[in-house]
């Protein structure tokens, strides 16, 4: 191989890493509509409203409810779902496990785009499950939202800094001409 095919060939790695720091997607997690939140809030306002209902049915109706608002994309629905999901604000019975919760609320983080917080609740759900592999997945595909959401802002502030230097080279020269 040339030096030519070489130089080649970096420089074509080069843009697919950088192509891939802008388009990653992350994981590939189910998308909730409105139609399948609205039947979920429903569901479990009736569950929440009879009387005759279990504890494991108001769990399970609130759980899934957190989980439709937390896959969908409008607004203010990732919000909501951490709230239902916050061990403070409801007693929690048996009927769903705290990995699960943990995992459902680092969902909502990321769709939020809080991946600090996705990453945070992702290794919480490990805590309680170290097997649990969609909690892996998405921990990692936080980390590496941070990682670059890192690298564009060490970019941006380089660019600044050297728009400004720039500018304060521009300004010194043209007075250096003036006198």
């Amino acid at each position: 191989m040339d030096n030519w095919t070489k130089i080649q060939a970096n420089i074509t790695k080069g843009v697919k890493e950088i192509t891939d720091l802008f388009t990653s997607t992350g994981p590939d997690l189910p998308e909730t509509d409105m139609e399948m939140c609205l039947e979920a809030d429903r569901a479990y306002a009736e569950v929440a409203a009879s009387s005759s209902s279990d504890r494991a049915a108001q769990d399970t109706a609130r759980f899934r409810l957190a989980w439709a608002l937390a896959h969908s994309k409008a607004a203010g629905h990732a919000t909501r779902a951490i709230e239902l999901l916050r061990d403070r604000t409801y007693e929690w019975g048996d009927a769903v496990l705290p990995r699960d919760r943990r995992y459902i609320t680092a969902v909502a983080h990321f769709n939020e785009g809080d991946y600090l917080s996705a990453k945070e609740a992702a290794t919480d759900a490990l805590r309680h499950d170290r097997e649990c592999r969609q909690a892996e997945a998405l921990k990692t595909a936080a980390e590496e939202k941070i990682a670059r959401d890192g690298v564009i802002g060490v970019g941006a502030v380089s660019v600044g800094a050297a728009v400004i230097g720039g500018l304060i080279g521009a300004l010194a020269s043209s007075s250096s001409r003036r006198r």
